[in-house]
């Protein structure tokens, strides 16, 4: 497709090689005025190094028209930010600007999270400021219309007092950069706590614009050229939790490059209208709404704000229990203001924003509803909408206007796209059960995944994913009942596995036509996967080459150079072990959490008799980072030897983490008490620990958290210990009982030494390492899956094949042992051990032993 020139300054230049020419050009001014302005000439052969940098600053547009926006802009908004800090204080008490907050909040509540008390005003103007320079980018290279910038809950800016705001934005083209400039502000703005508890994960261009690629075909574009050239609606490409328009930006652009456009015959306008007609976008968050509209603007500068269709509201229109309706085929739509009063309207009659428009400003200037207004309803609906306008009147009587049109017709978009779009393309929020602080929110998801059999109970409820909920919910409500089900998500790789998303593969599980795994590629810290519906494509995983690293703004013809296609890992029967109590519950223990550090883990001692002198280790996290260590005398049996994922390595356990646990026989030791030192550790943990409700209150229930400390003293013999997660599988056996186990590390008890070496063994196989991974949930976690899944036999010392492994663990721990050095780092270590394994045979050894005793657990 043509670059879009009318918001833009270009440069020209003829030459000989000798004598050079260069103009400026301005389209964006009329043709007489926008004639090519000659800016310089001089001869190529003489050019001076001040010639030679007036021309590199030329190329680089440094002094020619407007500097592009760069995806950083925040530093030049602090001040903006400051003075609109300012402005908010002298209208927060107007009756007008507490009834737009009020709303606002109302919205964030609706998705179940809010922000905390003490960050609400600054969240309130991050937004507003954020809306604010969204709105200005849809109407950059035009006169700005203040009413239309600040319509909605940000109506209580005074434009005139934005003379900062007007000046930066004035100064850079919006239009140029491809990436997503808003993103980037949001990011920088809004802390990132705050983003996580709404499920914020923002998708990478690259993959939204592989995913669009895939999912809008040329049939189906075809297909809606055609309904539009007959005076038909045209299906919908619908992202259901739009973000800030990643995926509807490049559903546009998809449709608008497309071969269909192309031939079509379609003047530039028109394939730009059509293309708006296609796309809708719904989101909780009224940010995300604006720069969505924002985004598509900058791709098509010229159709109308009124042509762009992008809707606050919710997409799961979770029944309310003041309304029965905000389902499928509801008939109303129930709004309640900041102060509590009540309304509800047909949905038949928000459909038209005339209709609304009409309603709100008869209702504003405190007259009676205009004759005709709402006739097309029957009697019932009709004296509805007569008392909601009377209730209106009373509302903007007493809480005052500035909002209402706005708000009503966001609310009613996502009602009123019920069984209209063909294709989904959409990232939903990722927020787990458990994290939703409003209990109404909470208690409504939990009702309608129950009503749509996705609700697992048990221990898996906390963990359940409203993503699951949104993809079932939005694909039943939104797409077109006559046509194919085509719908592509970005969904937590968990949904392939984890308990939480059992109801989910049970109901939908089915009806998925492929699955992409990206692992971490998209989110560095979370698994993902694709998950299509109706598209039939190979189901592949994603993994990133050696190549530089994969920024979130590269397309897809970038982002391919640096990843690489593979055949998905294999699959193995699954089948309970026998290591596992007669409820199978796994025999295997998580450790203990012995932080924070600066209060438990000892960095230098020194003898003092029977007591011991010490000085902590720094922690590394909030708040613990900011303590320093802690000095002081403990007795000397305080000191344990702990071992942590520090520690692990295959067949050994060459170190160990010197802890203080005040403990006596299994129990908390009375001395401690009196011991100054561990007073003044258990005091600055009750002064900073977190306030979650889960958050263990005292020292001592934190280091014992789920009995996970005082379970070890019943450890008896050999004990095996691996890791909880990894990209490998480490087992190391620990024959000392006075060892505790930290977290993030497994402890099985085994019967006898023999039975330790033999389990050792087999968890430190390659070849059982692929059997090992496909028994996790994610990409990296083991914890205790594999106990369930992977059918691994208790020692037998009657059978020829365990007592063989048994003998080949015990050469492998004194290979390990030989080939540590305490001069290396750990992955160091690790790489020379299984090295050393393999070189003298024994690894081959134990493969063949594990392939004959579990062979169908082998590749």
């Amino acid at each position: 497709m043509e670059e879009d020139i009318t918001d833009s300054t270009w440069l020209g230049a003829i030459t000989d090689g000798s004598i050079w020419y260069i103009w400026e050009w301005d389209p964006r001014q009329s043709e007489t005025e926008g004639a090519p302005r000659e800016i310089s000439t001089w001869r190529g052969d003489e050019l001076s190094q001040d010639n030679l940098s007036r021309l590199a600053r030329l190329i680089n547009r440094e002094s020619v028209g407007k500097e592009w926006a760069t995806a950083d802009m925040a530093s030049e908004f602090n001040d903006v930010k400051h003075d609109l800090v300012k402005l908010y204080k002298q209208h927060s008490s107007i009756r007008s600007t507490k009834t737009q907050k009020g709303l606002w909040l109302d919205q964030l509540r609706s998705s179940g999270n809010a922000p905390d008390d003490n960050d609400v005003d600054d969240i309130f103007v991050v937004h507003t400021m954020l809306i604010l320079i969204s709105r200005m980018i849809s109407y950059s290279g035009s006169k700005y219309d203040e009413d239309k910038i600040t319509e909605g809950f940000v109506k209580w800016v005074d434009m005139d007092e934005m003379d900062r705001l007007r000046v930066i934005m004035d100064r850079y083209n919006w239009r140029q950069h491809t990436g997503d400039v808003l993103r980037s502000l949001y990011h920088n703005f809004i802390p990132e706590q705050h983003r996580k508890i709404y499920g914020e994960y923002y998708t990478p261009d690259w993959l939204a614009e592989l995913i669009c690629k895939e999912t809008i075909d040329d049939d189906f574009i075809t297909e809606q050229i055609g309904r539009y050239n007959s005076g038909k609606n045209p299906l919908h490409v619908l992202d259901p939790s739009c973000g800030s328009g990643t995926f509807l930006y490049h559903s546009a652009k998809r449709i608008l490059d497309s071969d269909p456009i192309k031939n079509s015959g379609m003047e530039k306008h028109d394939a730009a209208r059509l293309v708006c007609s296609m796309i809708r976008g719904i989101d909780i968050h009224p940010v995300a709404v604006e720069m969505s509209k924002a985004n598509i603007k900058r791709l098509l500068p010229e159709v109308a704000d009124s042509d762009i269709f992008v809707y606050q509201g919710d997409s799961l229109l979770i029944q309310r229990p003041e309304a029965k309706v905000l389902g499928n085929g509801g008939l109303s739509l129930p709004l309640t203001s900041p102060d509590n009063r009540h309304l509800i309207l047909p949905t038949w009659f928000v459909k038209s924003p005339r209709d609304v428009a009409i309603f709100v400003e008869t209702a504003k200037n405190d007259t009676d509803m205009v004759p005709g207004l709402g006739a097309s309803l029957d009697e019932y609906d009709y004296d509805s909408l007569l008392q909601a306008h009377n209730q209106m009147r009373e509302i903007i009587r007493n809480e005052s206007d500035g909002v209402w049109k706005w708000y009503i017709l966001n609310q009613a978009g996502p009602l009123n796209l019920g069984g209209q779009s063909g294709r989904i393309v959409s990232n939903p929020p990722w927020v787990r059960y458990n994290k939703i602080t409003v209990m109404s929110r909470q208690n409504e998801m939990r009702g309608m995944a129950e009503d749509r059999k996705l609700w697992v109970g048990g221990n898996a409820s906390t963990s359940f994913d409203i993503a699951a909920l949104f993809v079932d919910r939005c694909m039943a409500f939104y797409m077109d009942r006559s046509s194919e089900k085509k719908s592509a998500w970005v969904i937590p790789q968990g949904s392939l596995k984890a308990k939480g998303w059992e109801g989910f593969r049970d109901r939908l599980g089915s009806s998925i036509s492929c699955v992409w795994n990206l692992y971490r590629l998209p989110f560095p810290n979370t698994p993902t996967c694709v998950t299509f519906f109706g598209i039939d494509l190979e189901r592949k995983d994603l993994k990133k080459t050696p190549r530089e690293a994969l920024n979130h703004y590269d397309t897809w013809d970038v982002a391919s150079t640096k990843t690489v296609w593979t055949a998905p890992p294999p699959t193995f029967p699954s089948k309970v072990s026998r290591w596992v109590d007669e409820k199978e519950k796994p025999l295997a223990r998580n450790g203990a959490t012995i932080v924070p550090y600066c209060l438990t883990h000892i960095w230098k001692q020194h003898d003092a008799g029977s007591n011991v002198k010490i000085t902590t280790r720094r922690s590394d996290k909030t708040p613990w980072n900011r303590l320093g260590p802690l000095r002081g005398t403990i007795p000397k049996r305080w000191v344990y030897d702990c071992v942590s994922t520090e520690n692990l390595l295959s067949y050994v356990l060459p170190t160990t983490i010197k802890c203080i646990l005040p403990l006596d026989e299994g129990d908390w030791d009375p001395e401690r008490r009196k011991n100054k030192l561990w007073q003044d550790a258990s005091d600055l943990y009750s002064d900073h620990h977190g306030s979650a409700k889960s958050t263990p209150k005292t020292l001592e229930s934190r280091l014992n958290f789920n009995n996970n400390l005082f379970a070890q003293f019943g450890r008896t013999g050999n004990s095996i210990v691996y890791n909880a997660s990894g990209d490998n599988m480490y087992a190391a056996r620990l024959r000392d009982n006075r060892h505790m186990v930290l977290s993030q590390l497994f402890a099985v008890p085994c019967k006898s030494q023999d039975e330790a070496l033999f389990l050792e063994s087999i968890l430190n196989a390659e070849i059982m390492l692929p059997a090992l991974k496909d028994t996790r949930q994610t990409d990296r976690d083991f914890v205790t899956h594999l106990w369930k899944k992977m059918p691994i036999p208790r020692y037998d010392p009657s059978n020829t094949l365990h007592k063989k492994l048994a003998s080949l663990g015990k050469h492998a721990e004194r290979t390990a042992i030989q080939a540590y050095d305490s001069h290396r780092s750990l992955t160091k270590n690790r790489t020379e051990i299984k090295k050393a394994i393999i070189d003298n045979g024994t690894s081959d050894k134990i493969d063949d032993v594990c392939r004959k005793l579990m062979p169908r657990h082998v590749l």
